[in-house]
C-alpha cells in the first residue's frame, strides 16, 4: 500500500541549511562563497559539506558523496539541503541513501539537472516532497545576486505552508555563458521572455513529477523512478539536439511515463541553435499535444531565472485559460 506523502517543515529565518555536493565538484571558490552569502542574506545559518571543496576524484567516491548527504539527512538541526551543482554522478549515490531517516524527519532537498536522480529517488523511496529548483553555484551564486524571480519562486514554495498558487512567466530570461573562473564579475544580458508556449488545449491536474530528461531516462528499470500515473509531467534538458530529445521522449513513452499523464510541461531550450525552439515545439505538438495539454518554453531548467517545482505536490494546467497553478502546499 502506498504511503502518505510527507511534507518537510517550512523554512524560517534562522534555520540551518546545508550545502551538499553529491554530483560534480564546485571548482570555483568565489562562486561557492557568493551562493553561501545569498543563503545567509535570506536569514539562514549555512553549513557547507566537505565535498564542496574536494575536486580530487579519489576523494569523491560514491561512498563519500553519499555519506555527506546522509549526514545532513540524519542531522536534526539541518532543515534543508541545497545542492552545489549538477553533473553526471548522482544516481550512484541512491543505493546508499538513508531514505528511512528522510521519511522520519523530512527536510527540503533542492536542486535540478543531474540532481533529478536524488529528487525522484527520495520521492519514490521515502514518499517525501522534494524540490526541483535552484542549485547553489549556478543560480544562488549569480552575479551580482540571485535573480529576483528565482528567489521569489523558491521562497513562495519552501517558505510558506500554503499553496503557491498561480505561476507566471518572468519578463526576461538568459542562457548567456560565463566562465566563472575568468568572467564572473558582470551581470548576464537578459532577453524578453515572450511567455510560455501553450501548444494544445485542455485541462489536467495531478502531482508534479519530472526533472531532467536524460536523468529520468537513466533511472528506468530501477526502484528510484517514481509512479507517473495521472501526473503533471515536467521535463527539461541541457541538450539542444532535436533527434536526441525525440529519442528520449520515445523512451519515456515506451516505459509508460505519458500513458496516463494529466499534462506535460517542457523547459525552455538551453543555448539552442537557430530554429531549435520552433522544431522542439513542433515535436511536442506532434508527439504529445494531440492527447493532453502541453506547455513549452517553461522556465524550469537550465535557463535563468527558474521556477521551483515541488515534486509530488498537485498542480493544475488549464491550457485553454493559459494558467498553471500549484493547488496544494509543499511544506508543513
Amino acid at each position: 500500500m502506498k504511503q502518505e506523502l510527507r511534507l518537510p517543515p517550512r523554512l524560517r529565518a534562522g534555520d540551518v541549511v546545508a550545502v551538499a555536493t553529491p554530483s560534480g565538484p564546485s571548482r570555483t571558490p568565489g562562486r561557492l562563497a557568493r551562493g553561501v552569502a545569498a543563503l545567509r542574506e535570506l536569514g539562514f545559518e549555512v553549513v557547507v559539506g566537505p565535498m564542496a571543496r574536494t575536486a580530487d576524484p579519489a576523494e569523491r567516491g560514491v561512498e563519500a558523496r553519499a555519506a555527506e548527504l546522509n549526514g545532513f539527512i540524519n542531522d536534526p538541526t539541518v532543515r534543508a539541503v541545497f545542492v552545489g551543482i549538477g553533473g553526471h554522478l548522482s544516481n550512484a549515490t541512491l543505493p546508499h541513501l538513508d531514505f528511512a531517516a528522510l521519511r522520519e524527519r523530512p527536510k527540503v532537498i533542492c536542486g535540478y539537472s543531474d540532481i533529478t536522480a536524488i529528487l525522484l529517488g527520495c520521492y519514490a523511496q521515502a514518499q517525501v516532497v522534494t524540490f526541483h529548483g535552484p542549485t547553489l553555484l549556478p543560480e544562488l551564486g549569480e552575479f551580482p545576486m540571485v535573480l529576483p524571480y528565482t528567489a521569489e519562486r523558491l521562497w513562495s514554495v519552501v517558505g510558506r505552508s500554503r499553496p503557491a498558487g498561480r505561476l507566471v512567466a518572468p519578463d526576461a530570461w538568459t542562457d548567456e555563458f560565463h566562465a566563472w573562473d575568468v568572467d564572473d564579475n558582470r551581470a548576464r544580458e537578459m532577453r524578453p521572455s515572450g511567455g510560455w508556449s501553450w501548444l494544445s488545449g485542455g485541462r489536467g491536474s495531478g502531482p508534479l513529477v519530472g526533472g531532467n530528461l536524460e536523468t529520468i531516462s537513466a533511472l528506468a528499470g530501477t526502484p528510484y523512478l517514481p509512479d507517473f500515473t495521472d501526473a503533471v509531467v515536467f521535463l527539461e534538458t541541457a541538450g539542444a539536439n532535436i533527434d536526441e530529445i525525440e529519442r528520449l521522449l520515445t523512451h519515456l513513452e515506451m516505459i509508460g511515463v505519458f500513458t496516463t499523464a494529466a499534462a506535460v510541461l517542457f523547459g525552455r531550450p538551453f543555448r539552442a541553435a537557430e530554429g531549435c525552439p520552433e522544431r522542439l515545439r513542433a515535436l511536442l505538438r506532434r508527439t504529445l499535444g494531440t492527447r493532453l495539454p502541453v506547455v513549452a518554453d517553461v522556465d524550469l531548467g537550465h535557463t535563468d531565472p527558474m521556477l521551483t517545482l515541488p515534486i509530488g505536490v498537485h498542480a493544475t494546467v488549464d491550457a485553454d485559460a493559459r494558467t498553471l497553478e500549484l493547488t496544494d502546499a509543499a511544506v508543513g
